[in-house]
């Protein structure tokens, strides 16, 4: 794989980005689906959340897994499913007592009842997240998800929450742009090890870890201030290319 540069990033961002293809082979196309089904903010909240979750293997299994989750289970109505506990009766069906890979069902329903308790008395997460910054979002995110081992803050590179503020944040295609009072120049760059393998030569961190992260956005910051993210995207796209 050669080296990328911002230029390459630039064009193939320009040039190749194409927003049907990417969300029909794409975690993030299962929270379009859901917006189909619902306009209400902590629906798509919390059913982006909980995509993003399980993000991490193929995207193949992903996206259906996704999917079932939000259509059989949660009944396209996330919220719901939170405020009235449903979670607790979920699931019943699940092979091995299996939600996803490693993910059991005893774990999701702990990651619900740690959501359900830290949204009391907020309309939407984005007024529970008012005037905090992107690390402390971060840290709170990978709180209530710590069942479904996440990662954490400074001890991983919490490539799944970094991936969901991008979703909820970021405003240009294929993100969804719903947080109108977060900035996009505040998000994380997503960090795992095939990012690590493509960015060889531009960053100096060789393993998947919040350094990297840290180091790899402060590139993308110099790219572009305003919509750094822009290049995670390109990446992604590119990887697609190689793909084919």
């Amino acid at each position: 794989m050669a080296v990328v540069t911002k230029q390459i990033l630039d064009k193939v961002y320009k040039e190749n980005f194409d927003k049907d293809r990417f969300l029909s082979v794409d975690p993030c196309g299962v929270v379009y689906k859901l917006m189909e089904h619902t306009d209400n903010q902590l629906d798509i909240e919390l059913g982006a959340l909980f995509v993003a979750m399980i993000t991490w293997g193929s995207r193949k299994v992903i996206c259906p897994t996704a999917l079932r989750m939000l259509r059989d289970e949660m009944r396209w109505r996330p919220a719901h499913f939170i405020m009235s506990r449903q979670y607790l009766s979920s699931y019943t069906d699940a092979k091995n007592g299996c939600v996803y890979r490693t993910l059991n069902v005893d774990a999701f329903k702990d990651v619900c009842e740690n959501i359900y308790h830290a949204i009391q008395g907020y309309g939407t997460l984005e007024a529970l997240f008012d005037k905090k910054s992107s690390e402390q979002v971060i840290q709170a995110i990978c709180e209530w998800l710590r069942p479904a081992k996440v990662g954490s803050l400074n001890k991983s590179a919490c490539k799944r929450v970094c991936m969901y503020l991008r979703w909820m944040t970021r405003d240009k295609s294929p993100d969804i742009g719903l947080w109108k009072s977060r900035s996009k120049k505040d998000l994380y760059a997503i960090m795992d090890v095939h990012v690590i393998r493509q960015t060889k030569g531009l960053i100096s961190n060789s393993r998947p870890t919040w350094k990297a992260c840290v180091e790899l956005t402060t590139l993308f910051k110099e790219w572009d201030a305003e919509d750094p993210l822009k290049y995670d995207v390109a990446l992604m796209t590119l990887a697609d290319m190689d793909n084919d």
